[in-house]
């Protein structure tokens, strides 16, 4: 995983190979190779029933170090949202 030093979007987690996810974002598919350690993390989160992950502005890897507090992550967040109460404040709500 690298650290975040460009900007970045969001895309909906599809389908996870061994080797690569498969994500949506904004109507076109985009497969991202993933690291062992990083197949391991998506598999827990793929149960859910819709899944966020941040990729990097090429859709060419994904981002899972970025700090829950970074104001351009809460920006990305609130895009895929339809209410005008902040994503941060939801999550932290348990929504």
């Amino acid at each position: 995983m690298q650290p975040l030093d460009r900007p970045f979007t969001m895309g909906q987690l599809l389908t996870l190979q061994f080797d690569t996810v498969t994500v949506l974002i904004y109507g076109k598919r985009y497969d991202i190779p993933v690291s062992a350690s990083e197949h391991q993390l998506l598999t827990t989160v793929a149960q859910d029933e819709v899944v966020l992950l941040p990729v990097n502005f090429e859709r060419t890897r994904l981002l899972l170090d970025i700090s829950d507090t970074s104001s351009q992550l809460e920006r990305e967040l609130n895009e895929f949202t339809d209410t005008e109460e902040s994503v941060t404040d939801l999550l932290k709500e348990g929504v």
